[in-house]
């Protein structure tokens, strides 16, 4: 067997600013317990991402490989080639890796682990597919990979579920809660309410995301559309750019309620939570989601949330009545009933964003995740 180094190879895409917090944390328990932390990025980045990426902001030792991209037939979805990865492992000679759910990288390690001692463990958000493809060919891949790997982190229940489906043994896998650097969320929200004076009497409503069809804002448009025949003290904020924008802006037109729609375009994480401060209530009408980080952010936030019952997140976080609203955006005349009643009663959507905000710090916070991986970490060595 090889003598392996006392490092934790985990491999992603792209650094973002919603993982490098994670990073950071994982890296400091790990050090804790005599291990370094390594992560391996396909890349720097891609056109679609508009992200501004402090890499000086990363406390742990990193490497980003030359991949080229893969074109695919879903414009959200990007592949990289992970070239020279297998050199890597080679070198660290880590004593486990981290990989990225079903990526190149996790096949690369499965094709290397039949002919040399190498540990993964899967880190996964992936949920039964709704309305996508789903190839025999997709689902074989994915079950010999799984039959491989040592160990699993899943980003929720659903993902968990997906798994044990996939052939995964149940005492293999850990929850690392899918996760953004909520305290930051909470605080900063706090801090802007705090010291400003909302100018607008209108309730604010928002949704965050990329502008595609998956989305489902044309469901959520016919709820603005039911609100706006009976009342007009709301306005709903889009933050967010993609391909979709345009025939959003028709589509609006169309309901006649472009009065009560405002595009506000792509946002930093600095924007973004401002947003949140101002808004009174969250909407996230996705049709089908793996995770949903957005929905993290807005409940910390402290925001009254209504999500999507298709979101991988919402099963995990929103609990009906209590931490937020889960509903199916396909009933549009319902998702507006609800809106209407906490637009109309203050107070509790006030309580429903507390609850929200102490049930993430509890249960989602950057240090209960990294917890889940240090699980699986210990586990499989």
């Amino acid at each position: 067997m090889t003598e392996r180094s006392n490092k934790i190879l985990l491999i992603t895409n792209i650094p973002t600013p919603y993982r490098i917090p994670l990073f950071n944390e994982l890296h400091e328990q790990l050090k804790k317990k005599g291990l370094k932390l390594k992560v391996i990025f396909g890349a720097l980045g891609y056109p679609r991402r508009k992200w501004n990426v402090e890499m000086s902001s990363c406390r742990f030792d990193y490497e980003v490989l030359h991949s080229c991209r893969l074109s695919l037939f879903d414009p959200e979805k990007v592949m990289f080639t992970y070239r020279g990865l297998l050199k890597i492992v080679k070198k660290e000679k880590p004593k486990v890796i981290i990989t990225n759910a079903f990526s190149v990288a996790t096949t690369k390690l499965w094709l290397a682990s039949w002919f040399k001692d190498i540990s993964y463990i899967i880190w996964s958000g992936e949920i039964r597919s709704r309305g996508r493809s789903n190839s025999l060919l997709r689902r074989i891949h994915r079950e010999l990979i799984t039959k491989k790997a040592k160990g699993f982190i899943a980003y929720g229940e659903k993902a968990n579920d997906y798994l044990i489906d996939l052939g995964a043994d149940r005492k293999k896998i850990q929850i690392g809660i899918n996760t953004v650097d909520t305290n930051y969320f909470n605080i900063e929200a706090k801090k802007i309410r705090a010291t400003s004076e909302k100018n607008n009497s209108k309730k604010i409503l928002i949704f965050v995301g990329y502008l595609i069809n998956r989305k489902r804002l044309d469901l959520l448009f016919r709820v603005i559309k039911i609100l706006a025949k009976k009342r007009n003290d709301f306005i709903l904020k889009i933050i967010g750019d993609g391909p979709e924008k345009t025939n959003l802006i028709k589509l609006a037109e169309k309901f006649d309620i472009g009065e009560f729609i405002s595009f506000e375009g792509f946002k930093q994480k600095e924007e973004i939570v401002k947003y949140y401060a101002e808004a009174d209530y969250f909407l996230f009408p996705s049709e089908y989601e793996i995770w949903g980080l957005v929905l993290v952010e807005a409940m910390a936030s402290g925001l009254p949330c209504i999500a999507s019952i298709y979101a991988g997140a919402t099963h995990d976080l929103v609990m009906n009545g209590v931490t937020g609203f889960a509903m199916d955006f396909e009933n549009p005349g319902e998702i507006a009933k609800k809106l209407e009643m906490i637009l109309d009663d203050h107070q509790y959507a006030r309580r429903i964003g507390e609850e929200a905000s102490r049930f993430i710090a509890k249960n989602a916070s950057l240090c209960e995740s990294a917890k889940g991986f240090i699980r699986a970490i210990e586990k499989t060595i």
